[in-house]
Formats: structure tokens, C-alpha cells, sequence
């Protein structure tokens, strides 16, 4: 297998990496298990409610523990996480047609266009299906999404989505440190 094939695609996307905070070069560059806190907020009303669970988004909660399980593939990184106890699994690769990041959730398609800005990675969103059906950019959520080295040099996450005319959807904050590096693909 081609290194390049199994790169993260977030750092396929940047390129050169090599500025990035040593925690979010580690997290997007080995298979792992991390393990940390997060705060998560859900948006309101039966909609965002029914948005999130196409997603098999977490509940809100001002305080739990996060893990995080980073698998590869040959075609793509398996992120596994669990939100004390709610598991959400997504299947990230590289979309060779648009050159983002796409991300499966559930029946959810997201495609990201990350950059890597004042230390750290903004990830903005670029499209979305949802059962294969494109949203309308007019309803495309709407991302204040970073990822950077907090001040004790964990990895932490800012991940939010506001949809137009519905508010905000959901938003998780915390941190992750390395539990246990799986061994490197031959």
C-alpha cells in the first residue's frame, strides 16, 4: 500500500503539515486509541432533534468522558467515538472529485475544506447530503469547527454546526490525549 493512500485526509488536504501543534499532528497521523472530556450542547426542536439522530449524534452533557478509536484502511480512517456510552462512528477519506475531506455519518455525507490558520485547523464545511440528497446551500450549516494544542499541549476540539433558520445544531468542546498507538501499516 501507498503511504499517500492511507495519509490522513485532513493532512492530504493541507499538505505540508509541518506547522501543525505536535497533539493534532499526532491524532491525525497514527491509528489509535485517545481518550479525554468533552462538554456537548444540542440544538432544539424536533428537526435539529431528527438531524441528530440520522447522525446518531451524542445527548447533551456539560461533562463526560470522550474516547476516540482512529483506524485505517486501505481507502479510508474509521474515527469511532464514544460520548460516555453513546458511540458514534464516522468513515473519513479523501473525495478525489471535490479534493476535500468527506466524512459518512450514519446517512449523513459531510464534505470538509480544512485550513490551518493562526495555530490552528478550522475545518469549514462545503456540502452535506443527508440520504443522498443534497442540502441547498441556503440550509447548509454553518461551522465555527477548530482543532488545536490546548495550554497543558492536548489535543482539543471546538466542533459546532449552526443551521440558517434553525439555530444551532450541535457542538462538542474538550480534549483528547493518546492512550495507545496500534501498529504501523506495512
Amino acid at each position: 500500500m501507498d503511504f499517500e493512500t492511507l495519509k490522513d485526509p485532513f493532512l492530504q488536504v493541507l499538505g505540508e503539515f509541518h506547522a501543525l501543534p505536535d497533539a493534532l499532528a499526532v491524532l491525525h497521523s497514527r491509528s489509535g486509541r485517545f481518550s479525554g472530556r468533552c462538554e456537548v450542547v444540542r440544538g432544539e426542536g424536533w428537526v435539529v432533534g431528527t438531524l441528530l439522530g440520522l447522525g446518531r449524534f451524542p445527548k447533551s452533557s456539560p461533562d463526560q468522558p470522550v474516547s476516540l478509536t482512529i483506524e485505517r484502511t486501505s481507502s479510508e480512517w474509521v474515527w469511532s467515538r464514544d460520548f460516555g456510552g453513546h458511540k458514534t462512528v464516522s468513515h473519513i477519506r479523501l473525495d478525489a472529485h471535490t479534493g476535500w475531506v468527506k466524512e459518512e455519518i450514519g446517512n449523513i455525507r459531510i464534505w470538509f475544506k480544512p485550513r490551518f490558520e493562526a495555530g490552528m485547523l478550522h475545518i469549514d464545511i462545503k456540502a452535506l447530503s443527508v440520504f443522498g440528497l443534497p442540502c441547498p446551500s441556503f440550509l447548509l450549516p454553518r461551522s465555527a469547527s477548530i482543532e488545536f494544542a490546548d495550554e497543558e499541549g492536548r489535543f482539543a476540539f471546538d466542533i459546532s454546526a449552526r443551521v440558517p433558520g434553525l439555530g444551532l445544531l450541535i457542538r462538542y468542546k474538550g480534549w483528547l490525549t493518546p492512550d495507545h498507538f496500534f501498529p504501523a501499516e506495512c
